[in-house]
């Protein structure tokens, strides 16, 4: 076996393995939050209920044929056949995240090698989303498949295979509604076309048809569980500044607020000009109009609710990496020659 193919064969060995480990940490650190009965037949509150795509996954899932005695034979925290399914498919959308972001880190840099030991910082940046709850010990079983699907969508946009940008948009919009930030990346990332009146026309076709899916989506999903009672009454679940305003103020949420993205995003920001790629420069105001949806209707001390952004950050930190420390480059080619 020469040298590259140990390479290959050593990081999809170390792949496997960190996956298997974080999804291990992840179900023994952190329970449902939902229940998941009540979740699968669509009797949950809303909006939980209203983020569909997994109850259909949970309720296909169970009629596999052997899974409740499977399940058994698993450890404690994965015996339940529901949890094992939601094990299952947290491993394959961050083995999938990984991938992607290989393969876009790839585009942007040329240097495969470089690219897929780089993209391992999605498993990094995700144990601090996930597993290190700092006492919010829930999951939800949306969270990975939303990484894996936003994941998706910024890749196709920088390969440009819009096609497939479009499955990604849409069968994420059912996993959960903050897909439609992946419009404003795709914005952001063509905006220097906007000067070309036939590819801004496509481009605003392209944001304009994102938009009336995503509401033709949300529409649906709100009339099926129309029922359904919702999580708080009234509006204030949905504005919850003043909640967060003073939540981010107290001393105690500031080392979790500063650990997002492993605590990156300081580097990011005072290094952007780094990537060399004027597009992805341009994404740090993504992370903007993010974190004021955010201030908005979540609760900003939940760090998950910036999981999506992993996509973004993980290629913003690789190509960082690339350009800031040319040591780099040369030993990825000395070991793919």
């Amino acid at each position: 076996m020469d040298q590259k193919l140990r390479v290959r064969t050593a990081w999809w060995v170390l792949l496997t393995l960190a996956c298997t480990h974080f999804c291990l940490a992840y179900f023994q650190n952190c329970q449902p939050f939902l229940n998941l009965n009540e979740y699968m037949r669509g009797h949950s509150r809303v909006p939980y209920q209203h983020r569909v795509l997994m109850a259909w996954v949970l309720r296909d899932g169970l009629r596999l044929p052997h899974l409740a005695s499977l399940s058994g034979y698993l450890p404690a925290a994965l015996s339940d056949p529901r949890v094992s399914i939601l094990f299952v498919t947290s491993w394959i959308s961050l083995f999938g995240s990984i991938l992607l972001t290989w393969r876009s880190l790839n585009y942007l840099t040329g240097d495969e090698q470089y690219s897929r030991w780089a993209s391992l910082v999605v498993l990094y940046m995700a144990y601090f989303q996930f597993p290190l709850v700092f006492g919010l010990n829930f999951l939800l079983p949306y969270d990975m498949p939303s990484l894996f699907f936003f994941c998706g969508c910024i890749y196709c946009v920088i390969l440009r295979r819009m096609t497939l940008f479009y499955l990604f948009f849409i069968v994420g919009t059912f996993n959960r509604e903050t897909i439609c930030m992946a419009t404003l990346f795709l914005v952001i990332w063509r905006w220097q076309e906007r000067s070309q009146r036939r590819l801004a026309l496509v481009l605003i076709a392209h944001a304009l048809g994102q938009v009336a899916i995503w509401i033709v989506i949300r529409r649906y999903l709100h009339h099926l569980f129309a029922g359904n009672l919702p999580d708080t009454a009234g509006a204030s679940f949905y504005y919850k500044l003043s909640y967060n305003l003073h939540a981010i103020v107290k001393p105690q949420q500031w080392p979790v607020l500063a650990s997002v993205f492993g605590f990156t995003l300081p580097l990011v920001l005072t290094w952007r000009r780094w990537m060399k790629n004027a597009a992805m420069e341009r994404g740090i105001y993504l992370l903007a109009a993010w974190f004021g949806v955010m201030m908005l209707v979540g609760v900003v001390i939940e760090i998950r609710v910036f999981s999506e952004l992993i996509s973004y950050m993980a290629l913003a930190l690789g190509l960082i990496f690339y350009h800031r420390f040319p040591a780099l480059q040369t030993a990825s080619t000395d070991r793919s020659s």
